[in-house]
């Protein structure tokens, strides 16, 4: 069985809110805006192992943040972040619609996702149809591209590797805007499944 076979490239939050220097993150400060700069320093990496993918057929799904509103449009169901999050999405980013919350033009003109799942929190997996979307594609093994480290990538990678599927995290793929966490959470992705660069899974997929 090939490498190809049953893999399916994750690519995790790449939204304008998060990503783009006017989207929420880039326009709030307070550290925020170190969001924008780490996700364009992986983006070119990760467009190339997108188109690669494409070439082959490995199916990519991209993950967004949705944040809920009640009906004077005031966040709701966000108590699960810290309280400086809670504050910046009480009023404003990642609504329905919106283009803070679609993923960046960079990579929706280069390589369009197969799938869009939306997600509530630092899991991809939890209360999601991404379980249904991988099982469908009778995924085996999912390999991590996207934004942050520490937060999405681990929290799904967590809840995947539960689930029973085997997962890859690209090392230079993936970032977050404090150095030490990154670090943290690549430790912790390499015990529970595995790291390596862009370079050594292209290598691999060609191969």
């Amino acid at each position: 069985m090939s490498l190809a076979s049953g893999t399916v490239l994750m690519v995790m939050d790449l939204q304008n809110d998060f990503c783009h220097p006017d989207g929420l993150y880039g326009r709030s400060g307070k550290g925020f805006e170190h969001v924008p700069a780490a996700a364009s320093s992986i983006l070119p990496t990760i467009l190339e192992v997108m188109r690669t993918c494409r070439a082959l057929h490995i199916p990519i799904v991209a993950t967004k943040l949705l944040v809920l509103t009640d009906p004077s449009g005031n966040a709701i169901g966000v108590e699960h972040f810290r309280a400086d999050l809670q504050k910046l999405f009480s009023t404003e980013g990642f609504r329905r619609d919106t283009w803070g919350q679609e993923i960046m033009n960079d990579v929706l003109t280069e390589v369009r996702p197969d799938y869009e799942v939306n997600k509530w929190g630092h899991s991809a997996m939890y209360l999601t149809e991404l379980e249904k979307v991988l099982r469908a594609l009778e995924a085996k093994h999912l390999v991590f591209t996207g934004v942050a480290t520490n937060g999405v990538i681990e929290g799904t990678g967590r809840d995947a590797v539960s689930r029973g599927w085997a997962i890859t995290t690209l090392t230079d793929c993936v970032a977050a805007p404090n150095p030490k966490l990154h670090d943290a959470s690549l430790l912790n992705l390499g015990h529970i499944g595995t790291t390596e660069s862009a370079a050594e899974f292209l290598s691999r997929l060609s191969s």
